[in-house]
């Protein structure tokens, strides 16, 4: 046989090539010489070669100058030099490295995209690999399960992160370097977190304590950071891209989301589109005897008609829909210079408030439809990063970004004709700028600005209800500076600090038209100016697996439209705005110690916080004087924020995991804090009360098993009660003489939602999940999530949790 003259070409011509890059078969295994499959093999700094096949290998083609980054879920992240990967065959065993705790990240994290290990801050990170693994459907979820963030949900479609006894707008969101708090963030209980798709995520990263001095305003608690996936060039160009599905019985959920990645050497792309149904949440039948019927859902409202639940366990009102689509681009513009693009869209159907929809008054259900319409948050940004070094900096990177948010909210009282809507739209725009630039071996300069405008919009239907938010308008300008210098004092000790300063204008302009008669100034329009100085000073100190921090860090939040300028209703009392709200401000001191070599891994970090001008919600009046209002014929108390003396938070968490033998191991975290703050009774005194948003202690164990295509874990979740008299108080009556009388209805923490008034009570769960390499390609889960089917509602939730549930996965690369 002949060959032609083209195919002899082309075989002389692979024969060539193949001379001058020389390719070598490498093989990835387990301590134990057993194959891993599916581990993941880049060529620094971002050019994919594959995963290793079903004996483990996987064909790479190396220079002695390149290096190969190895990973496999569960085993410690190898790195190889070209000189170790040439012949025809070489291997590579990497350690287990169960994720138990997360010690010794290697990963960059946070807006600057510094690595976690040279941060002086308690640092997690949540891979796309551990939440598939556990099948969490939400963001939410995930810091649950995965994080040692607590989560409260006012309904199934929620999900409010709480980080060292801060929630809400204290606790910053951030999104691929975007800050997601916006103008209207509120100081209760938030569902904004799930706006982000999981599906599309590459980790989530939580940065504990103040993080003012790199991201300015709100990040009180700490910053929570969610990072999506980020497309990669590919020299030789090609797709790639993934399907998954997941079904859960608890919620009658079912999830399926796919992502296309396609791109060459100078561009690249990805596309991700998922979909998520949730049902009616059941919650669990093993019931306390003395419960009564408390968490039971008896009766639920079909039009006007009350109907009796054939299932009380089945909490009918609670299910929801949720869409997410994510574009990003990346060009390589220049050697050291990229822009890259980023377009996100997520929105729902109709989410039920389900703890409004349990609400009873006078024994009777209070409403027929309460209701989040649609919650919509599209995302716009721009980002370039310039890499070409100059006198001014060695790294620069300019992020502009726009967002849109819708958030409504649709109300019928039962028997009622009237369908209230108020609608909220927010637009916001900012602007971020950091540089980085070495200035010696040892010390590295890191400075930037930033810029933000947010503008809300807020209507009511019928014309005659109050808005929610001044009916003219408002809106927030602000922006800040900062300076962050990192010394390494010798080859162990590192010294970082910085400064920032922040500077916020809010205006609010109420209608003449308004239900309340505003006075005149509020007609012309309030304007809330603040500014704030803070700095950070850290210290760490690292050597043979042993990590020491010690951290001072202040931190800020200025008002927001939410916060001074808000009229609605709850719990039969009404929030008024108050004009002459200030900024509140933190100082905290924490200490860490880190064990990360070893069979036992060890992390213990204790933390104080002293909580200045602490915004609470106390009890007030009108601009006439009346401390209530009538509405609908509803006689309903007047709130409002107010600047408290001062609170204290303190706490800590305490985590380990030891390697039992190759393939196990034993992890578990606890969680604790107490929450106390300075409260002004009507006779002048100030008394010492407890703060809000502080959960109970709280924590994890579990038993994990890691061999080649096997990862499975018995865990066991836990919390314990939170006593009433250590629940926040709303209002305080009487004096020191006669004695006080505390109001706790109306405060954050949501007493009225707990059994027979007593407080959160405690619970445990017993949970399991499975996670089954079948090929390099396929991958199966299972999990069952509270297997003993105990019914149980965590602190400040209005919803229960699920009962038994149990989940199918299966996710297919390509």
């Amino acid at each position: 046989m002949r060959l032609s003259p083209v195919i002899l070409g082309l075989l002389l011509a692979l024969l060539f090539s193949s001379s001058l890059t020389a390719q070598t078969t490498l093989r990835v295994t387990d301590e134990a010489g057993e194959p891993l499959v599916g581990a993941s093999v880049v060529r620094l700094p971002d050019s994919y070669v594959g995963l290793t096949d079903r004996q483990g290998e996987v064909l790479v083609s190396m220079g002695a100058g390149d290096t190969l980054e190895v990973s496999f879920l569960g085993y410690q992240t190898t790195l190889l030099a070209g000189t170790r990967v040439q012949g025809p065959t070489a291997t590579v065993q990497l350690p287990a490295h169960p994720q138990g705790i997360s010690l010794n990240i290697a990963t960059v994290v946070g807006r600057r995209d510094e690595t976690a290990a040279d941060l002086p801050y308690q640092i997690q990170t949540i891979s796309d690999e551990e939440r598939r693994r556990v099948q969490s459907l939400t963001t939410a979820d995930a810091l649950s399960s995965l994080s040692g963030v607590y989560v409260q949900k006012s309904q199934l479609g929620a999900g409010s992160p709480v980080l060292r006894g801060f929630e809400a707008n204290r606790v910053l969101l951030v999104v691929d370097g975007v800050r997601m708090n916006n103008a209207i963030y509120r100081n209760g209980h938030l569902q904004n977190a799930i706006t982000v798709d999981p599906n599309a995520l590459e980790r989530i990263e939580v940065i504990y304590g103040a993080g003012a001095l790199a991201y300015g305003s709100d990040a009180l608690g700490g910053v929570v950071h969610f990072r999506t996936r980020q497309p990669r060039f590919r020299d030789g160009g090609g797709t790639s891209g993934y399907t998954t599905a997941n079904l859960s019985s608890a919620a009658y959920a079912a999830n399926l989301a796919g992502s296309v990645e396609y791109g060459g050497q100078h561009w690249a792309g990805v596309t991700n589109i998922s979909f998520t149904r949730f049902g009616d949440l059941r919650a669990g039948g093993n019931r306390p005897a003395n419960y009564g019927d408390f968490g039971l859902r008896n009766e639920y409202v079909v039009g006007d008609e009350v109907v009796t639940n054939d299932n009380p366990n089945r909490q009918v009102g609670s299910g929801y829909a949720q869409y997410n689509v994510l574009q990003k681009f990346r060009f390589r513009l220049r050697d050291q210079l990229e822009l890259s693009t980023n377009l996100q869209f997520s929105t729902t159907g109709d989410v039920p408030r389900y703890d409004a929809l349990a609400e009873r008054r006078n024994g009777q259900l209070r409403w027929a439809r309460w209701d989040y319409g649609p919650q919509t948050r599209a995302l716009g940004s721009l980002r370039l990063d310039n890499r070409r070094a100059t006198g001014l900096y060695d790294v620069a990177t300019y992020l502009v970004a726009h967002q849109y948010v819708e958030e409504d909210r649709i109300q019928r009282r039962l028997g009622s004709p009237v369908t209230i809507q108020n609608l909220e739209d927010v637009g916001a725009t900012t602007l971020q700028v950091d540089f980085a630039k070495g200035l010696s071996g040892r010390t590295d300069l890191r400075y930037g600005l930033d810029a933000r405008y947010d503008r809300v919009t807020s209507t009511a239907t019928p014309a005659e209800e109050a808005t929610r938010y001044p009916s003219g308008g408002s809106s927030l300008l602000g922006g800040g500076a900062y300076v962050d210098l990192s010394h390494d004092l010798d080859s162990f000790w590192q010294l970082r600090g910085g400064i920032r300063y922040g500077y916020q204008q809010l205006r609010a302009t109420f209608g003449a038209q308004d239900p309340i008669a505003w006075p005149a100034d509020y007609l012309d329009g309030i304007v809330n100016p603040s500014d704030a100085l803070t700095g950070a000073l850290g210290l760490q100190y690292r050597r043979a697996g042993n990590q020491l921090r010690l951290l001072f860090a202040q931190g800020f939040r200025a008002p927001n439209v939410d916060d001074f300028a808000k009229f609605r209703e709850q719990s039969g009392r009404v929030q008024v705005p108050n004009p002459d709200l200030g900024p509140e401000r933190s100082n905290t001191l924490e200490a860490g110690y880190a064990l990360t070599e070893g069979p036992l891994r060890l992390e213990f970090t204790a933390y104080a916080t002293l909580l200045s001008d602490a915004v609470i919600r106390s009890t007030a009046t009108l601009p006439d004087g009346l401390p209530y209002f009538v509405s609908r014929g509803d006689t309903l108390f007047v709130d409002t924020n107010v600047n408290a003396e001062k609170a204290w938070i303190y706490g800590f968490d305490a985590a380990f995991a030891w390697r039992l033998a190759r393939r196990w191991e034993l992890h578990s975290d606890v969680h604790w804090l107490r929450g106390r703050r300075r409260q002004l009774a009507p006779d002048g005194a100030y008394l010492t009360l407890p703060q809000d948003h502080i959960p109970p202690a709280y924590g994890r164990t579990g038993l994990r098993y890691l061999s080649g295509r096997w990862d499975a874990e018995l865990r066991v979740n836990f919390q314990v009660r939170k006593q009433l008299d250590d629940y926040a108080v709303n209002g305080i009556e009487g004096s020191a003489q006669d004695g006080y009388t505390f109001e706790l209805v109306g405060s954050a923490d949501n007493p009225e939602l707990t059994p027979f008034g007593e407080g959160t009570p405690g619970w445990w769960t017993l949970n399991g999940y499975a996670n089954y390499r079948a090929s390099e390609r396929l991958a199966l889960q299972l999990k069952v999530e509270n297997a003993l089917d105990r019914f149980y509602q965590p602190f400040a939730s209005g919803i229960a949790a699920p009962g038994i549930d149990v989940g199918v996965g299966a996710t297919w690369r390509w």
